[in-house]
């Protein structure tokens, strides 16, 4: 890297009276400045005089931290309360500043606590973009930001730059290593920790894993030469253990360019094997707690990693959560996978405080997601051991983010009263509607119980309902309750002793507080001011969609709605033999209700042909049958094909509703089960019309089926 000044550079003297000059410059409208310059050239210096002689603007240094940190941060030195709400994200908290603030953003390309990381540009999408867009018209905000490439910020995002002169140069390109240059060699595999401080043992390691084996003594050895103090520091942990580290982090991002990206992927591999393993010492625990999914995101094995429940366990939320960033961006994530689970814990907005509570959240999520969750569950706690939690989920009945099939619809029935009582059988659970009983649970286990009558006795409980600022007495507008926090979709609890029910949007659980964990203080709300960068996969087609049977159609609609008509009563007209087989063999549902689509008058007349051209089919000679009404029109079936019709009379101009009968009717069924079931968070829409599309792609493309998506054109679609 050169060191050479081009004309753009100007000196860190200049600099400062250009800022603080823009700062002051007498304007109505908001601006913002792109600080740049190579490290070392005092951009952060830069910003922390702007903040000396502006002594209320909003600073904060985005060095090693999330997105979501820095997010805080700027909403902290704001003075804006966002945090105490679950409604609003950063977006709201741009909304709320009025006062012409100076908001300055330092080492915004250090964000994060990884190295393979998306925090900096998350940083700049998602915060600084956030500010930039959505801030009030006519606020007069002065927003200085540090970035590597200020000129290209400025292209980007508009505003003006400054770029520093001089600065670090980076390092040597040394040569290709041999046998007895050992720094060389020593510096790249060190570039390739994901944690800026490194034991000494995992430098070891990570020579090894780049291929070649460096003892920790001669590693301890040239932290003595003067050469290498020219790149590295050398500093103790608590434990008064050696860790190194270099002196300038552009060094390591400047060799991690250097590297062939195969072999840096077979070195982060190696050391995910090395430093997963159960007996690895004590440095390599404390390293890999802190850098160990970051391995794993870099080796392109993060799924992989996540089925580890032991090392799972071990790594901090912090650097998961940032890991799963990297590792999917840009790539969905596979539906039903672990990742899958991560990516809506992210969208619910779980924002832990503390290991232990992320255990307990991870915990209650998965014993929401089916028998493979539960097991995942057992796993966990396993791992942990027991008192790692501070509280930790005994079951769980109702339905997860994404732990659904389409075999049948969906329940997620609203708990409106959520009761403990004491019973000769021990102590139960009873969660209703306004109007109907959901379920009776057995406290401790979970196994179902047969309602209580209301001459059961009610323990000493406490109730309370999750409102804007946490848990608060059932019924009352404000005040206090002993429980921990949840996310949002917890919306009340009844707590007896350790022992708390609690009712979601998902359904009903019970918890325990571990009483010999370590119980911490934890303010504010579950919730994210940053959501998560990561996308779901489309879900695969199912199955049966593709041969749908019987049995599939009367588990959303019952059997009393699905007719089959034998082969012996079919009209003579209907010639098309795959017509007429699913006809007798699958049947048809009389169903009406949805989608503006009334079938029922197949259950009593039957297959009734339409005598003479129809509609705009007139002149097309087939005999038809009908099949009832959608959307204003007469459905019809052509018994020369099979093919599903609409007459016209409605305005629409393409008559195709469905290829064949079995195509529509699995477009039907796939449609009244996202219709029909009850959802909480996932956006099963995008899955249903690419579902569709698969199913039929000619008539999905019709202006039938594309209205079928457009709340507001159904009478029976709110």
């Amino acid at each position: 890297m050169s060191t050479t000044p081009n004309p753009d550079e100007v000196p860190a003297e200049l600099a400062m009276n250009r800022a603080l000059r823009w700062i002051d410059r007498p304007r109505d409208a908001s601006a913002w400045l792109w600080i740049g310059g190579r490290a070392g050239s005092g951009r952060t210096a830069l910003l922390r005089e702007v903040v000396a002689r502006h002594p209320a603007a909003a600073h904060v240094d985005c060095a090693e931290r999330s997105a979501e940190e820095v997010a805080r941060g700027v909403t902290t030195a704001l003075g804006i309360a966002a945090t105490d709400t679950f409604k609003g994200n950063f977006a709201a908290v741009a909304r709320q500043i009025t006062d012409d603030p100076v908001v300055v953003l330092a080492n915004t390309q250090r964000a994060g606590r990884l190295r393979t990381s998306r925090e900096p540009e998350r940083v700049l999408g998602q915060v600084v973009r956030v500010l930039v867009k959505n801030h009030r018209r006519g606020l007069r905000m002065r927003l200085l930001v540090e970035v590597d490439d200020a000129p290209g910020c400025a292209a980007e995002l508009g505003g003006r730059h400054l770029t520093l002169q001089g600065g670090f140069g980076g390092v040597p390109d040394f040569p290709e290593p041999e046998e007895e240059a050992v720094l060389p060699f020593a510096l790249h595999a060190l570039a390739l920790a994901e944690h800026r401080f490194v034991p000494l043992p995992v430098w070891s390691l990570l020579c090894a894993a780049l291929g070649r084996n460096i003892p920790e003594r001669r590693l301890e050895a040239l932290l003595g030469d003067s050469a290498a103090g020219d790149w590295l520091r050398r500093s103790d942990d608590e434990a008064g253990a050696t860790l190194v580290s270099f002196r300038q982090e552009a060094v390591a991002r400047r060799l991690r360019t250097v590297i062939r990206a195969e072999e840096a992927r077979s070195c982060h591999a190696r050391a995910l094997t090395a430093l997963s393993a159960t007996d690895a010492s004590e440095a390599m625990r404390w390293y890999a707690g802190r850098a160990l999914a970051g391995h794993a995101a870099a080796a392109g094995r993060f799924a992989e990693f996540l089925a580890d429940t032991a090392a799972v366990v071990r790594v901090g939320h912090e650097s998961l959560l940032e890991a799963f960033e990297a590792a999917f961006h840009g790539r969905p994530i596979p539906q039903g996978s672990a990742a899958a689970h991560l990516h809506y814990l992210a969208r619910r907005g779980v924002q832990p405080s503390s290991q232990g509570e992320w255990l307990a959240l991870l915990h209650l999520s998965l014993m929401y997601a089916g028998p493979t969750g539960e097991a995942a569950a057992g796993r966990l706690l396993s791992a942990a051991g027991p008192a790692a939690l501070p509280w930790h989920t005994l079951w769980a009945d109702g339905v997860g983010a994404g732990a659904f099939g389409t075999d049948t619809l969906v329940r997620r029935p609203v708990v409106r009263t959520l009761q403990i009582v004491h019973t000769p059988a021990g102590d139960l659970v009873t969660a209703r509607t306004r109007h109907d009983h959901i379920g009776t649970w057995d406290l401790a286990t979970g196994a179902p119980r047969a309602e209580p009558d209301e001459a059961a006795n009610a323990p000493d409980t406490t109730h309370a309902d999750q409102g804007p600022r946490g848990w608060r007495p059932a019924g009352a507008a404000d005040g206090e309750v002993d429980m921990p926090r949840m996310p949002e979709y917890i919306r009340r609890g009844v707590r007896s002793g350790s022992r708390i029910a609690l009712a979601s949007t998902d359904g009903v659980c019970a918890v325990e507080i571990n009483q010999g964990a370590a119980q911490e203080a934890t303010p504010g709300l579950l919730k994210h001011l940053v959501g998560t960068g990561t996308r779901l996969a489309p879900a695969d087609l199912p199955a049966a969609a593709l041969d749908p049977t019987t049995d599939w159609l009367t588990s959303v609609w019952g059997p009393a709605a699905v007719k089959r008509f034998p082969q012996s009563s079919l009209p003579p007209g209907i010639s098309d033999t795959g017509t007429r087989a699913f006809l007798s063999a699958v049947g048809i549902p009389c169903v009406t209700g949805f989608l503006e689509l009334d079938t029922t008058e197949l259950e009593g007349a039957g297959l009734r042909p339409v005598a003479g051209p129809v509609g705009k089919l007139a002149g097309r000679k087939a005999p038809y049958f009908s099949l009832g009404r959608w959307q204003g029109a007469r459905l019809l079936l052509d018994g020369h094909d099979g093919s599903v019709l609409q007459d016209g009379s409605s305005g629409i101009d393409d008559s195709l509703a469905g290829s064949s009968l079995g195509q529509f009717v699995a477009m039907v069924r796939l449609y009244y089960w996202w219709f029909a079931s009850d959802w909480s968070v996932e956006d099963t829409e995008t899955d249903v019309r690419h579902w569709l599309s698969q199913i039929d792609p000619d008539a999905f493309q019709t202006q039938c089926w594309q209205r079928a998506f457009e709340d507001y054109n159904f009478d029976d679609r709110v």
